[in-house]
């Protein structure tokens, strides 16, 4: 017993003595702490993370989108567009355009999400923005859909508005061409366009003898859905956009391409018209704006292009009154509503070869005389006589017996 004694006595006085050898000493870890040290758990514990609080600009964007989104769904109006920044007039105008189509159009759904939320300046924030709708009174596939684009909120006095789509600009003259470069980088096709528009505005100019005075806005948007889901949410077919006060809007290919000068001639002749009445868009007729827009674009057409379209409603004139294939009357074309697509598209193909007609019938000079007049306030009737020397049904005989001339 007194051996074991010494021998446990002696043990722990060479511990005591290691432990003294080293500036730093280990303490002995209890018995707890050693049970977790050398436990091996067949799988990791579970955590739960804790929830990271909203930053303060995350909290006032999602209000102000929250207060818009309620607004939408009550038809309110005034609320929404008092959340909509009135820095940008065009801007303004559109989007005031778009909140007055679904208080005439109500709709049943309507949601908007933010996401990718970041500050370009303490005043300026951009994200991507989501909507989400359903019209009450339609059904079908072309009643519900939605889109997401990258947008710019501009903070004034004490609330975040939405200052609209969040786009990189350029300028040639005549021309502001808006595209995107956030998360969609369109910078290739907008060069493509940068490099053609100053010829468009030459072409233009020259054919009408006019130019405007105002600064063309071209945005460029990905895509139709995209395009119309900010313009009309009524009109799904919407392909392009063109109004007074507004930017003319335009999307790109379905392959992805810039859309080509012919596109773009068509509506910068119509922007040209606009100025044209001071934005009285009513005084011409809805057929005859797109008759003359589309002899625009054709100045950048093929003579074969131009000549497939004469043949197509020559081809038609020959075709009794009686038949479901003919031209249509200019009388019966006062609501492009009432037309069917196709009944549309005939309408722009004969208008657009009426303004040819006059073109090589009257010269250059008398069809832009006509045009001024018309823009000016004068009836169809008194821009022919003036311009023309003849009444319109006497130019829309002229013009039909003509036709047969270019089979």
């Amino acid at each position: 017993m007194i051996r074991l004694y010494t021998l446990l006595l002696t043990l722990c006085l060479a511990l005591i003595a290691c432990g003294s050898e080293g500036s730093q000493t280990v303490p002995t870890p209890t018995v707890h702490e050693a049970s977790t040290l050398f436990a091996q758990p067949t799988r990791a514990p579970r955590t739960t993370p804790s929830p990271t609080p909203l930053s303060a600009l995350e909290f006032e964007l999602n209000r102000t989108i929250a207060r818009m989104e309620r607004a939408v769904q009550t038809a309110n109006l005034d609320t929404y567009l008092s959340f909509v920044w009135a820095g940008d007039p065009i801007f303004l105008a559109e989007h005031s355009a778009w909140a007055r189509d679904w208080v005439e159009h109500p709709l049943a759904v309507f949601e908007m999400e933010l996401f990718n939320i970041r500050t370009l300046s303490p005043q300026t924030a951009v994200a991507r923005m989501s909507w989400r709708w359903r019209q009450a009174t339609r059904s079908g596939d072309d009643s519900a859909g939605g889109t997401t684009m990258s947008v710019i909120f501009y903070r004034q006095d004490d609330r975040w508005l939405l200052g609209g789509e969040h786009w990189t600009t350029a300028e040639v003259p005549g021309f502001r061409l808006y595209y995107l470069t956030d998360v969609v980088d369109n910078s290739q096709q907008a060069q493509t366009m940068l490099d053609y528009l100053p010829e468009v505005h030459a072409a233009v100019t020259r054919a009408f003898a006019y130019t405007p005075q105002q600064t063309a806005h071209i945005k460029l948007y990905e895509s139709p859905t995209v395009l119309f889901n900010w313009t009309r949410l009524s009109q799904p077919d919407l392909t392009s956009w063109n109004a007074p006060g507004q930017a003319i809007k335009l999307a790109l290919t379905p392959i992805g391409t810039a859309p080509d000068e012919s596109v773009v001639a068509r509506e910068y002749t119509r922007f040209l018209l606009f100025e044209l009445t001071g934005g009285a868009r009513e005084r011409f007729p809805w057929w005859l704006e797109e008759g003359i827009a589309e002899y625009g674009g054709s100045l950048f057409n093929t003579l074969s292009q131009r000549n497939r379209t004469f043949k197509r409603v020559a081809a038609l004139a020959l075709a009794p009154q009686t038949s479901d294939e003919r031209l249509l009357r200019w009388d019966e074309l006062t609501d492009p509503e009432a037309l069917s697509a196709d009944e549309r598209d005939l309408t722009v193909r004969q208008a657009f070869v009426l303004v040819h007609y006059i073109t090589e019938a009257h010269g250059i000079d008398a069809r832009n005389a006509w045009i001024h007049a018309i823009a000016r306030g004068q009836s169809l009737d008194a821009a022919c006589q003036g311009a023309l020397g003849l009444s319109f049904d006497e130019l829309d005989a002229a013009w039909r017996a003509w036709l047969p001339s270019q089979l």
